[in-house]
């Protein structure tokens, strides 16, 4: 292929990556799933679908879970939270059971509330999820 064609089939490439940027409007906020069950794997599920919201982490404390992947998005480690939401600007971590948030030490939940990221309980298949995380996220 001559440099020429190479850079028009480069550049309609680029076109269409940006026509379907602009398709889809904004990008869709980064959020954190607490836990590893099945009403989390139904989020990622949800999120992997929405155009307002994606899955940028699982949060799991069992080691064996750690830097796995569960539907294409990596598993962290609570303490590893902070520093993805200072990367990413993470817009909310959400969890199912009241439980899940007890992976996190008190210090952690106290740094990420102070950084304005709340924890939102979210229950597949009750509410719309991209509807309700938005109440919850709009002042």
């Amino acid at each position: 292929m001559s440099q020429r064609a190479s850079r028009g089939f480069w550049h309609a490439i680029g076109q269409r990556l940006s026509a379907s940027r602009s398709k889809k409007g904004r990008e869709r906020l980064p959020v954190v799933v607490c836990g590893l069950e099945y009403a989390h794997y139904r989020l990622l599920i949800h999120f992997a679908r929405s155009t307002r919201y994606r899955a940028l982490a699982v949060v799991d404390d069992y080691p064996w879970h750690h830097g796995t992947q569960v539907e294409g998005v990596r598993v962290y480690y609570p303490s590893e939270v902070p520093s993805l939401v200072e990367r990413y600007s993470v817009a909310a971590v959400v969890y199912c059971h009241e439980d899940d948030l007890a992976v996190f030490a008190d210090e952690t939940r106290e740094g990420l509330a102070a950084r304005g990221v709340p924890f939102v309980r979210l229950v597949p298949g009750t509410v719309d999820i991209d509807a309700e995380l938005t109440s919850r996220l709009t002042p």
